[in-house]
């Protein structure tokens, strides 16, 4: 059997490079959401334990957040084996996430996040940097929204010349249900969204090359208090799967995440410690 911390890998690259509308809008606000939780809780400090099936801990895994006092900057910690950490500092402004910097193995990357008016995600920019090299690669994107408020498109353009054009479908209630790549007048990718009764994401779905059929990417459950309770997360192309189930303490933060492979088998989990 795999471990815990192999999956966590494997499934953490696969989605990496995935749907823009869920990654850069329903994602952010998301993070955005979670931030003033935590402020709200007052929490200086959170500590992940990973732990195997056999309830060993995971060998190489350490996580950690550290939050300022003024809740402007908030230290990742994170090391999926023995070595150097990875440090990543999140830094925050009007309980909004602005930018986000990492260095790991001579590669620095910056991630900065504008806002509208509305407080709406309108411009991403990610810059990746060389510091051996002294080279940079610059990927921006560039959301627009209609007369309804909601995001209708989206260009991301590679170092300011290579384009793709990310146009968002909606249906009758103003969700977003298609995501379609186009580049050169070419669609090169479609993304499908599915939502449930009570207008929750439930399905991210497209076509697999492998298997020759629309299959979810991403599929999600929710408990009675809106928050995802089960995340199913299918391997780029395969027909492999994996189960998230999590729980919440009283104030609402993520308390144990536990996972499950395709067979069922518990693989391992992670449980949250928080420092107030």
């Amino acid at each position: 059997m795999r471990s815990l911390l192999a999956l966590v890998c494997c499934f953490a690259f696969t989605g990496a490079f995935s749907q823009y509308y869920f990654n850069d809008i329903v994602s952010t606000n998301l993070s955005n959401e979670q931030y003033r939780l935590l402020r709200a809780g007052k929490v200086k400090k959170i500590i992940a334990n990973s732990y195997e099936a056999d309830n060993t801990l995971t060998p190489g895994f350490a996580l950690e957040e550290e939050i300022s006092l003024d809740g402007k900057r908030i230290v990742l910690t994170t090391a999926t084996s023995p070595g150097k950490p990875s440090v990543t500092n999140r830094f925050y402004e009007l309980s909004k996430l602005k930018r986000t910097q990492s260095t790991l193995n001579n590669i620095d990357n910056k991630t900065e996040y504008f806002y509208n008016e509305k407080g709406q995600v309108q411009r991403i920019v990610f810059t990746t940097t060389d510091t051996v090299l002294k080279s940079s690669l610059v990927e921006a994107h560039e959301w627009r929204y209609g007369a309804d408020g909601q995001p209708a498109s989206m260009l991301k353009i590679k170092n300011r010349t290579d384009t793709t054009l990310i146009d968002l479908v909606k249906d009758e209630q103003g969700l977003i249900i298609e995501e379609k790549w186009k580049r050169k007048n070419r669609t090169i990718e479609n993304y499908y969204y599915y939502y449930n009764d009570a207008k929750q994401l439930t399905d991210i779905v497209r076509f697999n090359t492998r298997l020759k059929k629309l299959l979810p990417d991403y599929q999600y459950e929710y408990d009675d208090k809106g928050r995802v309770s089960q995340m199913t997360q299918v391997a780029m192309n395969t027909a492999n799967y994996f189960i998230w189930h999590y729980t919440y303490n009283e104030k609402g933060l993520k308390q144990k995440e536990v996972g499950y492979d395709r067979q069922k088998n518990l693989v391992g989990r992670i449980e949250y410690v928080y420092e107030f």
